[in-house]
């Protein structure tokens, strides 16, 4: 709803009733209203308009990014030249895209994936093939775990 949805006097009619013994009834109701299984912890219910708030915040490249994960077989390990050869010719561009950078590792985080730091170098990159890279590893992998598949398939 919005403001148009109200006739004009719509508020001020609002706040007479409740001057006029309105509070007195919304009291009324909130203490015959039963909260005892009511957890204020839990998680919101997942209803259809929840979907839609979280869905209309999620950017096109989201999905574009798990398909092009999916189409890699969702690899223990992988890195953005990985994705970029296999990803669709305009997603790669975005990919490529030097003012993307810092997007990136936030998408990959949603898909699951974060950052394998090499504790051997100074810049914490992995050369792999000559050259300088980020290898991103399952999140919910140990840490152990994520360097031994980062070693079996690069090498490194």
């Amino acid at each position: 709803m919005n403001k148009d949805d109200f006739s004009a006097d719509h508020w001020t009619n609002i706040h007479r009733w409740y001057a006029l013994g309105g509070n007195g009834h919304v009291a009324a109701y909130l203490r015959r209203l039963d909260l005892s299984v009511f957890d204020a912890k839990a998680p919101p219910p997942k209803t259809p308009a929840w979907w839609d708030i979280v869905s209309s915040s999620r950017a096109p490249e989201d999905a574009e990014l798990a398909d092009t994960l999916d189409e890699l077989g969702n690899p223990t390990v992988t890195t953005l030249a990985e994705i970029t050869t296999r990803a669709p010719s305009e997603f790669a561009e975005f990919l490529a895209d030097r003012r993307n950078r810092r997007k990136i590792q936030h998408r990959l985080e949603a898909c699951d994936y974060v950052p394998l730091r090499n504790s051997d170098a100074n810049d914490g990159l992995w050369k792999i093939n000559g050259r300088r890279q980020v290898i991103y590893a399952k999140k919910k992998l140990t840490r152990r775990d994520q360097l031994i598949a980062a070693k079996a398939r690069y090498n490194v």
